[in-house]
């Protein structure tokens, strides 16, 4: 069945349905003009907003519903993340093609609130349009968090210790693995990149973790490249960096497959993408701490680098030194 057979108010109707019984905090959901919600007393509001276009962040070819669902929300969920903070309330809204099916619609819609319910986010609103060829999909994010503990981009320091959750370029590499095994892995490593970039683990306990025992000094989740990010915190903080590319930590599937020469397959980490990891500085003192701390993390923590006095900037050094950084930049939408 299509959308059009049903119509707007049918689709609104249909994903009412299926929204599980309403969480604390949630006065009043989906039904009126505008959500009601409350926040935590002794909290502020921490905002975010994503846009995934078809096309040009997901390719359906390659992606199921239920995995794009879960997806959509769980880049909201990492830039929370990387606040430190704790989601709350999610707004969907989306622009459908009329021919799209009302399954397709429900699969997603139960990716999204799986991905809810893992972290106890309420879908608390959203809005719905028809788009003439493509799927469209904005994913606003509210969260709360003590203005003491949040952590911003802004709080490194000359110094400091560079650290990284999991592993990088995983993302980069699955979807290479898809576009050229058209969506049907043949190993299990191809498997796991595949699910690295189109089913990502938001690092949300980790960030609340480091947030609230005062760990991370400035945090962001990588989303376009560890050496994007990284420069986005140097930027914020008017400092610079140094990565050491023999600590960047890389999955065995990552090796396994990378096709880049041997001792070059640190260039696709640190360019690639949609790892969705969070990447923080950290006083050298607490480095026991973390230590201590990433041994109860499945996805493991490294130190790669250090925070330098120089205004801004990042250094990527290997055996032989410096490199050249200008292969290095990850995606930029306008560029």
């Amino acid at each position: 069945m299509e959308l059009r057979e049903i119509g707007e108010f049918g689709l609104i109707a249909r994903i009412k349905k299926n929204i599980p019984p309403i969480l604390p905090g949630v006065l009043r959901g989906i039904g009126d003009d505008a959500a009601i919600s409350s926040l935590t007393p002794g909290t502020e509001l921490v905002s975010t907003v994503d846009l995934l276009l078809e096309g040009v962040h997901f390719n359906l070819f390659f992606t199921s519903a239920h995995l794009l669902g879960r997806k959509s929300l769980a880049v909201n969920l990492s830039d929370i993340a990387a606040m430190g903070a704790n989601p709350r309330f999610a707004l969907l809204s989306l622009a459908i093609p009329p021919r799209t099916s009302v399954e397709f619609i429900d699969d997603f819609v139960g990716g999204v609130l799986e991905m809810a319910g893992a972290h106890d986010v309420a879908l608390i609103g959203g809005d719905t349009s028809s788009s003439p060829e493509r799927l469209l999909i904005s994913v606003t994010l509210l969260g709360e968090g003590k203005k003491e503990n949040l952590v911003c981009r802004c709080g490194a320091q000359p110094g400091d210790d560079l650290y990284v959750t999991g592993t990088l370029g995983d993302s980069l590499l699955g979807l290479q693995v898809a576009q050229k095994r058209e969506g049907k892995p043949t190993s299990s490593d191809e498997v796991y990149l595949m699910e690295r970039h189109l089913n990502p683990i938001p690092r949300v306990q980790e960030g609340k973790t480091l947030a609230e025992r005062g760990l991370a000094r400035a945090m962001i989740d990588v989303s376009d490249g560890l050496y994007s990010d990284l420069w986005h915190i140097c930027e914020e903080s008017q400092v610079g960096a140094t990565v050491w590319v023999e600590r960047i930590p890389l999955s065995a599937p990552f090796q396994s497959l990378a096709t880049v020469p041997e001792g070059q397959n640190w260039q696709w980490a640190v360019k690639g993408g949609e790892d969705y990891e969070l990447l923080f500085s950290a006083a050298p003192e607490k480095a026991l701490e973390l230590k201590e701390l990433a041994q109860h993390w499945k996805c493991g923590l490294t130190c790669i680098g250090k925070v330098e006095p120089f205004p801004k900037g990042v250094i990527i050094r290997n055996e032989q030194g410096p490199v050249d950084y200008t292969f290095l930049k990850g995606y930029d939408h306008f560029a």
